[in-house]
């Protein structure tokens, strides 16, 4: 791979590649492609998993880096891992008023944290209360808010199950899922 990115050396293996030879290229190529978001894809679903059940990445023993994610736990690390306490769940409501909100692709989105709102503003989008939303975005509040709050009530189930794992072992009070 590292020839094909020099501009000079992929001129010269282009003009002696056959069409044939170039679509198996671009086979390869594609496949490669389609691997890298599978793992990205993946990568996101251990990401999205890991905070629903009140875990950090850190917690679970990866460590991001720029390629993905490595593992870099020992043997040690991991019990004390197991025995450590995961966070009791609180449920929180959502209330409307409170909610930040911005407009991307011309549909309104929900602000989901508040690190998403540093990101946002640096690249050039308004993110606004709710009491600043356009008139022509508030049919599509209620339904944002929706979506949110099952989503809220999952991850807070699935904490509950954590939760009440540990605390069955270590004699703490057991939650109730909602």
């Amino acid at each position: 791979m590292s020839l094909l990115l020099d501009k000079r050396e992929l001129k010269k293996a282009a003009k002696e590649l056959t069409v044939l030879k170039l679509q198996e290229v671009m086979d390869v190529l594609t496949s490669v492609m389609e691997e890298r978001e599978n793992e990205s894809i993946a990568l996101e679903k251990v990401r999205e998993f890991a905070k629903a059940q009140g875990f950090t990445l850190e917690q679970l023993g990866y460590k991001l880096n720029s390629d993905g994610v490595a593992i870099v736990l020992s043997s040690d690390e991991t019990e004390s891992q197991d025995s450590k306490r995961p966070v009791k769940p609180k449920f929180k409501t959502i209330n409307k008023e409170s909610q930040f909100f911005y407009v991307e692709g011309g549909s309104l989105q929900l602000l989901k944290t508040h690190t998403m709102k540093k990101g946002l503003t640096s690249r050039g989008i308004d993110v606004v209360p709710f009491s600043k939303v356009e008139k022509k975005y508030l049919k599509q509040v209620d339904a944002l808010l929706e979506d949110a709050g099952k989503q809220a009530l999952v991850n807070f189930n699935q904490k509950v199950d954590v939760w009440n794992d540990w605390a069955q072992q270590h004699g703490e009070e057991i939650l109730v899922k909602r």
